[in-house]
């Protein structure tokens, strides 16, 4: 049910009246971020990510990214996902967008050691400028980390605005990850460097 009402969410994007433009969205860039993380009931945390992509071929880029996030008591987690991905433009301004990758999970916890679990990750969803200068994008994530963590499926929504072609601020809001049977829920700020 979970993933039926992600890719609801994902499409609903797509019915959104998009001006046109007439330049190509670029999937090169690095982009810094502040997380704000919500783990179920259990606790609340933060910290810095880092994510990057470089497109290629015109329709296909690679892609990687890291988020530290610290959570009371000491308690580290960390994410490394890197992997490849392609983009269907639909439009002058719209852009099916899928990806596969490998991800890891870190976990550390004082008193009692650290752990991991790692598995790939698939998303699909829709990019698109709904202005000159303003894009907005859905997608459905599925994370699938094995008989360590299990799977969950996650709808991610976000926009960013651009002041220049390759400078750009957003925000973004992730739901319905799991980890050790408690709710993940993600809220990020982000500067964009696009090249």
């Amino acid at each position: 049910m979970k993933f039926v009402n992600a890719m609801a969410g994902s499409l609903l994007l797509a019915v959104v009246p998009l001006a046109a433009h007439s330049e190509d969205m670029s999937y090169s860039y690095v982009e810094l971020g502040y997380v704000d993380a919500d783990l179920g009931n259990v606790a609340s945390g933060d910290g810095p990510s880092l994510r990057g992509s470089v497109g290629f071929a015109e329709n296909f880029f690679v892609f990687g990214e890291y988020t530290t996030l610290g959570f009371p008591a000491g308690i580290d987690l960390d994410q490394y996902t890197v992997g490849l991905g392609g983009r269907l433009g639909i439009s002058d301004n719209m852009d099916l967008v899928g990806r596969v990758g490998y991800t890891e999970f870190d976990l550390s916890v004082p008193g009692f050691g650290s752990g991991n679990a790692d598995g790939y990750v698939v998303s699909a969803g829709i990019r698109g400028q709904v202005a000159e200068d303003f894009e907005l994008e859905g997608h459905v994530i599925h994370t699938d980390l094995g008989s360590d963590l299990g799977d969950s499926t996650a709808l991610v929504v976000g926009g960013r605005y651009f002041f220049t072609k390759s400078f750009a601020i957003g925000a973004e809001y992730r739901t319905g990850d799991e980890i050790a049977g408690e709710d993940l829920d993600l809220i990020s700020a982000h500067v964009r460097f696009a090249f």
